[in-house]
């Protein structure tokens, strides 16, 4: 088999989480070697992921944008976007705060008005 990688590999053994559809939904799963240029992820099952997804991996304080190349059961390798492929963990973890801030504000008016119309039923 002929080696295409770019860059070596490392082997790792790092959590990390796939997010897609805006972040609105994870998938946990652990970096099994990982270069500059891209990953083999090892998911618990094998899941449907979008060809595109956000890679958060936190023990770095990185988030990369990875595109799936190929899919064997519960591996996945992907590729990361080559412009530096990330924005800090403390960005996207300032950004899940000030969306958790809002959720918090939006839960406590729902309340308030489940409130106001079980006192006046």
């Amino acid at each position: 088999m002929t080696e295409r990688r770019q860059t070596a590999r490392l082997r790792s053994l790092l959590g990390a989480r796939a997010c897609y559809n805006e972040h609105r939904v994870t998938l946990d799963c652990v970096v099994r070697n990982i270069s500059e240029g891209g990953a083999m992820l090892v998911v618990s099952d094998a899941v449907a992921l979008p060809g595109m997804f956000q890679l958060e991996i936190a023990q770095r304080q990185r988030s990369y944008n990875a595109h799936i190349r190929w899919r064997s059961g519960t591996r996945i390798g992907v590729s990361f976007e080559t412009q530096a492929a990330a924005e800090p963990a403390g960005m996207a973890q300032a950004d899940m705060e000030s969306r958790l801030r809002v959720a918090e504000r939006d839960n406590a008016r729902l309340r308030s008005r489940v409130d106001q119309l079980t006192e006046a039923g």
